[in-house]
């Protein structure tokens, strides 16, 4: 199956951009602008250096994915980046199992991948964008810091 972009992001639009980042104001509060909401309830920023951020609303990290713009966009065109970033994969399974989106929802975790959670299609369900984007933020910012055994 061959994706296009637009298949993996959300229509930013259509969000209350204010709302879904207001619980991760701690991890994301010197972001610029979002870039892209993903299918999969990621984020990715431009950042205050004009650099692209990815947020991880799984694993609650903030990661710098590229150095300018114009390198995301060549990022975009490789197979692996899109893999890690989009979750291609799984969501080819979804769309087989017809596990589908409505327009305010996101792919979300059972049981977020930070505290032991599997990126596998039993531990995915659709969830309303907003409660996605509240409960991860509350959750991650709560075990900031904990230790890795403290978390599974």
């Amino acid at each position: 199956m061959i994706l296009q972009l637009s298949e993996l992001i959300k229509d930013k639009e259509k969000i209350d951009l204010k709302d879904i980042c207001s619980t991760w104001t701690w991890l994301i509060k010197d972001q610029k602008n979002i870039l892209f909401v993903t299918v999969f309830g990621d984020l990715f920023f431009l950042g205050p250096k004009n650099e692209v951020n990815w947020l991880d609303c799984g694993a609650g990290e903030l990661t710098q994915v590229a150095r300018s713009v114009t390198e995301f966009q060549n990022l975009l065109g490789n197979k692996d980046s899109i893999a890690e970033w989009f979750l291609t994969d799984l969501y080819i399974e979804l769309q087989e199992k017809k596990i589908l989106l409505k327009e305010n929802e996101v792919y979300g975790y059972k049981k977020l991948p930070i505290l032991g959670g599997d990126y596998k299609i039993d531990n995915i369900e659709p969830k309303d964008i907003i409660v996605h984007f509240h409960s991860s933020g509350e959750i991650c910012q709560q075990t900031k810091g904990l230790p890795d055994d403290a978390l599974n």
